[in-house]
């Protein structure tokens, strides 16, 4: 039986957790080859030490830094795969080449990036919107010579709208709302698993040496201004209004320094700037508070924690950006507007 091969093109930590995922939940026997490209062309994946050879079983890494679009495009066209996984739906390099691959006969699979498959909008000037993305998206797409004729549609508002995609990769399809009319497979993602946990643990040498039971933790987002401070006062409530407990902060990767250093300052906390996905530190905990603004952190279930949004007090700002989006809370997250709302398990 010839070997049937699987490329999957990583810009972010937690996209290249998801590639690791599905390779070894759903493409784990021998018939399969399965090549995780990640791409490094700023902040994004940089603590993986690049000149190791990370290898695991069927699985192979491979790292392009800096490297132009034209090149990676190239590269992976030159791969010949079967089957082409990308996660950011709207870059116009990913829509370039899923859609050139897909005239070829491959299989094109979306991934997860975000919480965007569970966000649903309410666009002003739509269709102005969608014109000037796409032309954004097309001139990006001249610029860097990847340009091959075909006019692109970049419609940011409806998940996985391109037509050339043949499945949608979600882990929660039975709360995904369907907005886009084009026709593909809805796919359940597999639940994280032991060796994909381990092997990304060994990726950002990461050791966790932080507690995992009976405290809270907080996920932070990269947001702007007006917002990041709504973020920050609500830490401090929570610090004021859990004084026995310890607070460990996770960072996300492109954090503010400025914003950081005030994380810093705050006692009664920990600070995890560890780039490791946060999916693989909430999978380790117990009994614990885990929140966030809406971060995509929280959806991965850890039924022995309590999850929290605290999304509200940030749509009762009237902030332009947000009072155009709705999300879908997940099942097992609660939707919160104060400290005073958050419990620990069993009490």
């Amino acid at each position: 039986m010839s070997s049937k091969k699987n490329v999957f093109l990583v810009l972010t930590e937690y996209q290249f957790l998801q590639a690791l995922n599905i390779s070894t939940g759903v493409y784990k026997a021998f018939i399969y080859t399965n090549v995780i490209y990640l791409i490094r062309n700023g902040k994004r994946l940089k603590s993986i030490d690049s000149n190791k050879n990370w290898i695991m079983d069927n699985i192979q890494i491979r790292i392009l830094d800096n490297e132009k679009p034209k090149t990676i495009v190239d590269r992976i066209l030159c791969e010949k795969p079967n089957h082409f996984y990308f996660f950011q739906a709207n870059s116009p390099l990913n829509v370039q080449l899923a859609y050139t691959l897909a005239k070829r006969g491959v299989e094109i699979s979306l991934g997860p990036d975000g919480y965007n498959a569970y966000a649903i909008f309410d666009k002003k000037h739509h269709f102005l919107s969608v014109i000037k993305d796409s032309y954004f998206g097309n001139r990006y797409l001249l610029k860097h010579k990847l340009f091959n004729g075909k006019i692109h549609c970049f419609d940011f508002y409806k998940y996985g709208n391109h037509r050339f995609i043949n499945n949608l990769w979600i882990t929660h399809p039975e709360q995904f709302v369907r907005q886009a009319k084009s026709i593909v497979k809805i796919l359940k993602l597999p639940d994280f698993n032991g060796k994909c946990i381990e092997f990304i643990k060994n990726c950002f040498n990461f050791v966790n040496v932080f507690p995992t039971e009976d405290v809270i933790y907080f996920f932070n987002q990269p947001l702007w201004p007006s917002i990041a401070e709504k973020e920050y006062d609500f830490l401090v409530e929570v610090l004021t209004l859990f004084p026995d407990r310890k607070v460990i902060i996770k960072l996300h990767p492109v954090t503010d320094s400025k914003m950081k250093a005030r994380y810093m300052a705050l006692d009664n906390t920990e600070i995890i700037e560890s780039d490791v996905p946060a999916e693989v530190l909430l999978l380790s905990l117990k009994k614990c508070i885990v929140y966030t603004s809406w971060s995509s952190v929280l959806i991965t279930e850890n039924p022995s924690c309590n999850y929290y949004f605290n999304y509200p007090i940030y749509k009762k700002m009237n902030d332009p950006i947000l009072s155009q989006i709705n999300i879908v809370t997940l099942n097992h997250i609660t939707l919160i507007q104060s400290p005073l709302e958050m419990k620990f398990p069993n009490e």
